[in-house]
């Protein structure tokens, strides 16, 4: 079965979208499954409206302290995830992540940024 959705095009806000996904994200070995993590809700809330998702961000819990420690989004994306494979990123990144096939233009004294805000 194919998977269904749009194709992923390159925008400034997709490129934002990478580069949190590889800091601070992880993709399943299940081929589908994306999540990212943070401490700041209002950096998950740009991620979504770069990405166009509609998951509810969750708590994440210390599993020594039982106290809140940070929040989520999990969402599976088929295409994302085969898209983000073929510009280099991949799962289990930690000790493997190497260049990334982004545009120069969403480049900018070599950080990547948005030309605009996202509002």
């Amino acid at each position: 079965m194919k998977p269904k959705g749009k194709p992923i095009k390159w925008t400034p806000e997709v490129a934002y979208a990478i580069g949190l996904l590889t800091t601070d994200g992880s993709l399943s070995i299940d081929g589908r499954h994306l999540d990212i993590t943070s401490n700041d809700i209002q950096l998950l809330n740009t991620f979504k409206k770069c990405l166009g998702i509609n998951n509810k961000i969750t708590s994440k819990f210390s599993g020594y302290t039982r106290e809140k420690s940070s929040y989520h989004i999990q969402f599976g994306n088929v295409i994302l995830y085969k898209w983000l494979l073929n510009i280099g990123l991949m799962p289990n990144k930690t000790k493997k992540v190497g260049i990334l096939k982004i545009p120069n233009k969403y480049f900018i004294q070599k950080s990547l940024v948005l030309k605009e805000n996202i509002k």
